[in-house]
């Protein structure tokens, strides 16, 4: 599944995902699919997010709807 990117960082209090997917060199990409109900990342990143650190640190307040 080929997800949606933006190279604006979303909104942190939003419902995009905003998880951070290239770093710079020439530009910063974003992951622009909807927040995961409940979850703040969407489900995808979520689960990268859990894998690798263990446990899920927010991107902003916002959680899904």
């Amino acid at each position: 599944m080929r997800l949606k990117t933006t190279r604006a960082e979303p909104d942190p209090a939003g419902q995009t995902c905003g998880y951070q997917i290239a770093h710079g060199m020439p530009w910063s990409e974003y992951c622009a699919e909807r927040k995961a109900c409940g979850e703040y990342f969407c489900t995808e990143h979520a689960r990268v997010v859990l894998e690798e650190d263990g446990v899920v640190h927010p991107y902003g307040t916002a959680k899904g709807r």
